[in-house]
């Protein structure tokens, strides 16, 4: 009788779903799996191309341990920064949350910004058409408005 064989996936796939157990996540879209193998992976590869180029900047013949330390460091002072401290968080907090907020007007509907900042304000004007037209020997200047109405001037 033949065992019956689980495929599993491969060792890293397994090794990044145990981190996952391990942080207490269980319920997860399994596409995460893939994204932190991506990320993993690419981080390392970055990693170990920085290290060769200070081996060869050192003359060096082969990466060693002081080259990765110092491709990791670099990589941490450039990519990852660390949050700012919780008292300066909480002094920056403090200082706003001093001044009390506006009092809120008693209007109804959207309460939209002043006209000039509102998308819905007109960024244009409208030119002005004057024609000239001949009746009878006499000018007429006729005029029209914004709202296409003629002004008949004679």
């Amino acid at each position: 009788m033949a065992d019956s064989v689980v495929v599993s996936g491969p060792r890293d796939a397994e090794v990044m779903e145990a981190i996952l157990k391990e942080m207490g996540v269980s319920e997860y879209d399994p596409m995460v799996v893939h994204q932190m193998l991506e990320f993993t992976y690419r981080y390392i590869t970055n990693i170990l191309e920085d290290a060769k180029a200070y081996s060869e900047h050192a003359r060096k013949k082969e990466i060693d341990v002081s080259d990765v330390k110092l491709a990791i460091e670099t990589k941490m002072d450039h990519s990852f920064t660390p949050p700012p401290p919780r008292e300066l968080l909480l002094e920056v907090a403090r200082q706003k949350n001093s001044a009390p907020l506006p009092l809120i007007p008693d209007k109804f509907g959207i309460r939209l910004p002043p006209e000039r900042y509102c998308l819905t304000n007109n960024n244009y004007t409208l030119k002005k058409v004057k024609k000239q037209v001949s009746v009878d020997n006499n000018i007429v200047l006729i005029i029209y408005s914004l709202h296409r109405q003629p002004l008949v001037l004679i």
